[in-house]
């Protein structure tokens, strides 16, 4: 059975979500960032970390391209033209949609208190924000999903990264991105998310 650490209130959602939907069958270990239980499977300290036999992959983007990748769910065969499509959509979420929320998320409990900037960083981080969901505007097409027709692992972590958005006050999509996000987020695999976070 795969072992999943981490908790569905941080990165780990994404990654139950995913679990939830190709239908995986998954443990989770509770496990804070730099505790004794993840330091096991994680030098880095970091959460999520799954655990699969023998081998223990982290990162929640990496993981979630494993699981695709194993189950051949929600992502398309290495070296087709939609494969790349996919991918620049992963990394554009990464990359432009949740650095504006890890900053901020940063700047608010991670680092030492007397480094952060506090809400002094809100008004930089949610003009960020603003600019990636934009562009995801135009990149997602006409749907209904951020490939078109195929529910994918983009979909996913952009949706995701909307509830993270939404949680700390950042400025919620509008017109068919609003449409988008609430589409993607009514899907069974998120709502289990949903329930371990009350659970947990």
């Amino acid at each position: 059975m795969l072992k999943l650490y981490g908790s569905p209130r941080n990165r780990a959602g994404r990654v139950i979500w995913m679990l939830e939907e190709i239908g995986a069958e998954y443990e989770i270990i509770p496990a804070s960032p730099h505790s004794e239980e993840i330091l096991k499977v994680n030098p880095a300290g970091k959460v999520p970390a799954l655990v699969d036999g023998d081998i223990a992959i982290a990162d929640s983007t990496a993981i979630i391209l494993y699981l695709a990748d194993k189950a051949g769910q929600l992502t398309y065969p290495v070296g087709t033209p939609e494969r790349a499509r996919l991918m620049s959509l992963v990394c554009f979420a990464i990359d432009s949609l949740e650095q504006p929320l890890w900053t901020f998320a940063k700047h608010s409990f991670v680092l030492p208190e007397e480094v952060r900037l506090g809400d002094a960083i809100r008004p930089a981080c949610e003009e960020e924000w603003r600019r990636a969901l934009a562009a995801l505007d135009q990149m997602i097409g006409d749907g209904p999903f951020a490939m078109g027709a195929d529910f994918t692992i983009a979909d996913i972590i952009i949706g995701h990264l909307g509830g993270w958005a939404k949680g700390v006050g950042f400025p919620e999509p509008e017109g068919r991105l609003a449409d988008y996000m609430a589409r993607v987020r009514s899907r069974p695999g998120w709502k289990a998310v949903l329930k371990k976070r009350e659970a947990a």
